[in-house]
């Protein structure tokens, strides 16, 4: 019974990562009634979020006539379309790109010079580059679409960029919530080399990045983990690479730390 309630929770789980991924292909390149980035983060929501789109959002397409490139000579040439984009962008864009490089930049600086504060920075500013990107990529292709340039290559670009966000996001909510993480904190907060080496632990959090892996049979549940941690000491600050592994009937233990 496990392993069909298993492969149901998987084929679900897929279903919507597609159906996610085609909502935002529609959405980009058609006209639509209501906002185009509320509708992308609205469809991006697991589980919930497809069913919204199939429900409500693919009601709100206005269906747009595709264009057909001949092959031979673009209405508009790339420099001038890119030099009209580039003067079309919103102020709001260009700040959240210039904080976004700002915030990155600092995370490097800080790092760099050990200067222990919010290191936090790097994370959120890449987080926001991508977001930017992928709001630039949606203008490029409403502005491609009126001067019937090629499209294709930039839905997928699009496709693939809205996924990786809404990996981080399902990481970023997943791990922190998971036995695997509360362990390792426990865990760290108690490690003795850690402690002399920074002082003592102030706080620890997740770097939306690495993985996380449980398996369940009649012996109990097994697990491995691969957490990307910022760990904040009295002292200094560092960042470390941990490895979890659960046993059945144990609990989950750090393997490594790097």
């Amino acid at each position: 019974m496990e392993i069909i309630f298993g492969l149901l929770f998987f084929v679900i789980c897929l279903s919507s990562l597609i159906i996610s991924f085609l909502a935002i292909i529609k959405i980009a390149s058609n006209d639509f009634k209501e906002s185009k980035l509320k509708w992308i983060l609205i469809s991006m929501i697991a589980i919930v979020g497809p069913i919204l789109w199939l429900t409500i959002g693919r009601k709100l397409i206005i269906d747009n006539e595709q264009y057909k490139i001949d092959g031979t000579k673009s209405k508009v040439s790339v420099s001038t379309h890119y030099t009209k984009l580039f003067k079309k962008i919103g102020i709001a864009l260009k700040i959240l790109f210039l904080l976004s490089l700002s915030l990155i930049l600092y995370g490097y600086v800080a790092r760099q010079f050990n200067i222990y504060f919010f290191w936090e920075s790097k994370a959120i500013g890449f987080g926001l580059l991508l977001i930017t990107i992928a709001k630039f990529i949606m203008d490029d292709i409403s502005a491609r679409r009126e001067n019937k340039m090629h499209l294709i290559s930039f839905y997928l670009i699009l496709g693939i960029l809205c996924l990786s966000i809404f990996i981080k996001v399902l990481f970023a909510f997943i791990i922190p919530n998971s036995e695997a993480y509360a362990s390792a904190t426990k865990l760290l907060k108690t490690d003795l080399n850690l402690i002399n080496q920074i002082g003592e632990i102030n706080s620890i959090s997740y770097f939306a990045k690495g993985n996380l892996e449980t398996r369940t049979d009649e012996n109990g549940t097994t697990g491995s983990a691969d957490l990307f941690l910022l760990i904040k000491g009295e002292k200094k600050y560092v960042e470390k690479n941990v490895l979890m592994s659960k046993k059945p009937e144990e609990k989950w233990e750090i393997i490594e730390m790097k």
